[in-house]
């Protein structure tokens, strides 16, 4: 079979999939401020703080999923730079939820710096990789301005 008919099917079928995916995240979305709204209008009830936060981070969560799937179309990837600022975020978010249980304090504390170490070492391996791409740029570049005579 050819490689290039293979390749734009599975980008195709690829492209439908996250296509259904930002809109059932979108609905969620929807559904989400719909369920806001509706505890804001209703005044009358009690309303639990903590349901209300839990309700807001949801929307929030759901807005980040959004914009990785709009990311996908617009630069065709998605970075995994991204999806470690959304596991730190909706950590930290998570922190202000559940704040009853110091052991799961801890644990949520030590998944952010895991996190945080993680996305330190990426930062600095993926400078490392641009640093040395410029170097073999720079040396090619030296190499033939000192052999101007030579043909590669």
């Amino acid at each position: 079979m050819n490689r290039k008919y293979i390749d734009k099917t599975y980008a195709f079928i690829l492209d439908i999939a996250m296509i259904a995916l930002g809109i059932i995240m979108m609905s969620f979305f929807a559904k989400e401020i719909w369920n806001l709204a509706s505890v804001l209008l209703v005044g009358g009830t009690s309303v639990d703080f903590y349901k209300v936060s839990e309700m807001i981070l949801e929307t929030f969560m759901f807005f980040e999923f959004a914009i990785l799937t709009r990311e996908y179309f617009v630069q065709d990837r998605i970075s995994l730079q991204n999806f470690i600022y959304i596991g730190i975020t909706a950590m930290l978010r998570n922190l202000l939820v559940i704040h009853n249980d110091t052991l799961d304090i801890m644990i949520q504390a030590a998944a952010i710096s895991l996190l945080m170490v993680v996305f330190i070492a990426y930062n600095l391996a993926k400078r490392h990789i641009l640093t040395e791409k410029h170097h073999d740029e720079r040396d090619g570049k030296l190499f033939v301005e000192e052999h101007p005579n030579q043909d590669f």
